[in-house]
C-alpha cells in the first residue's frame, strides 16, 4: 500500500487488513495473533499511538475488531477491505 495517499484512519485499516492476510483468513473474518501493540501499529503506519488507540476503539465499536486476550479478530473482511478500497478513493 502506497500510505502517502491514505489518511491515518485509511493507513491503520489498511495495516490491520494486511495483517489478517499475512496469518491467513478463514471465510470472512481473519486473527491477528499475537495483536501488536498501539504503538508497534503507530510506527508501521507513520502516526502516534493515541491515534491507533482512537481508531481501533472505533473499530471495536462498529464491530470491524475484536480484541480476545493477544488476538485481534476482524470479523468482516469484506468489510474492512472496502473502507480500504474506499480510503484510496477520496
Amino acid at each position: 500500500f502506497e500510505f502517502g495517499v491514505l489518511a491515518v484512519r485509511n493507513r491503520i485499516h489498511a495495516e490491520l487488513l494486511r495483517l489478517a492476510r499475512d496469518q491467513g483468513i478463514e471465510g470472512n473474518s481473519g486473527l491477528i495473533a499475537p495483536a501488536p501493540t498501539h504503538a508497534d501499529i503507530a510506527s508501521r503506519v507513520s502516526t502516534h499511538r493515541e491515534a491507533v488507540t482512537r481508531e481501533l476503539n472505533a473499530l471495536a465499536r462498529d464491530g470491524l475488531l475484536e480484541r480476545r486476550d493477544r488476538t485481534f479478530v476482524i470479523p468482516d473482511i469484506a468489510r474492512l477491505a472496502q473502507l480500504v478500497e474506499k480510503g484510496f478513493e477520496e
